[in-house]
């Protein structure tokens, strides 16, 4: 009986695991954007599009710059090419260099087990030409 009931336990432990898996997985793209305002008008915006890698993680290109939010021009834009993968910590994260060797940065999205489908999640890059910190949208990419 006793070890019926730690058999019961255990699964039970086990079962929110596996249902509070954090999407998205190796095999699948995504895309995080996060935008901040940084004046009247304007906006600071950092893209990272995910596609799946051969060796697993993620191939990203992270797009950053400034654009208008009267009409949506970009005034500035910078590209890059990295890789990003899933960490210890629940989320995920990357680094990248820019086109053109100019430098580069990387980013963190924290996830939360507790609400494992959330797409509204907190970031950070480190790249001056993104944004610092926020709340962003993680999306299938379609």
């Amino acid at each position: 009986m006793r070890s019926l009931v730690a058999l019961i336990v255990l699964i039970g432990m086990v079962a929110p695991a596996a249902a509070g898996e954090l999407w998205p997985t190796p095999d699948t793209g995504w895309r995080y954007a996060l935008t901040v305002p940084v004046g009247p008008g304007r906006q600071r915006y950092g893209y990272v599009d995910a596609e799946p890698a051969p060796t697993g993680g993620w191939t990203v290109t992270v797009t950053c710059g400034v654009e208008s939010t009267r009409d949506g021009r970009v005034l500035s834009r910078v590209v890059g090419r990295g890789t990003s993968n899933r960490g210890r910590a629940h989320g995920f994260g990357g680094n990248w260099s820019w086109k053109g060797g100019s430098g580069g940065g990387s980013f963190v999205v924290t996830q939360s087990l507790r609400s494992p489908g959330a797409l509204d999640l907190p970031g950070e890059f480190t790249a001056p030409e993104c944004p610092r910190r926020g709340v962003g949208q993680l999306s299938t990419g379609d």
